[in-house]
């Protein structure tokens, strides 16, 4: 069995110290953690944008966690898009972040993740996000994306619960 090395690590063990040879952010770095939530007050609908929180310039996004509670009582699907603009399209004054997909999905899924909004779920960037290194201040927020002509039901009270790590 051969002991392999990840390219951060062989930089380091060939004298790198962290600031010359490896990006800051990944070594010698505190990460930072914005935690977060939403009180459903009225169902969600295509047309809303949630700002979940603010992620500083040259920081890089390590993962997003979104927790949602049952969003829907008739079982619809409905997929979780995450950008840095409320529109969350991919424009090129929105820098889009991609899908939110179902924690321990596919990580590197490139088309929407549905799931069933009758159920709770836990959902994470996806893995070929992270890393995304923000070039301004950021605003991270998230759009629920039901079935084509359908709208979540949440009672009042459900609460949205968020974390965003950076570094």
């Amino acid at each position: 069995m051969a002991n392999l090395k990840s390219a951060n690590v062989t930089k380091y063990d060939a004298g790198g110290s962290g600031d010359n040879y490896i990006a800051d952010g990944y070594i010698k770095s505190v990460e930072k953690v914005w935690i977060d939530s939403y009180s459903l007050q009225t169902h969600l609908n295509s047309n809303d944008s949630i700002m979940i929180g603010r992620v500083p310039k040259n920081k890089k996004i390590t993962d997003i966690v979104v927790e949602l509670p049952a969003l829907d009582t008739l079982g619809s699907t409905c997929s979780v898009t995450i950008g840095s603009g409320s529109g969350l399209l991919a424009t090129a004054s929105v820098t889009y972040l991609g899908n939110l997909i179902p924690d321990g999905g596919n990580a590197l899924r490139t088309t929407l993740a549905t799931f069933n909004m009758g159920s709770a779920v836990t959902l994470r960037l996806s893995g070929d996000k992270q890393g995304t290194v923000t070039s301004k201040d950021t605003e991270i927020w998230i759009k629920v994306l039901p079935s084509v002509g359908t709208s979540t039901h949440a009672t009042t009270g459900q609460t949205i619960r968020t974390i965003i790590k950076y570094t």
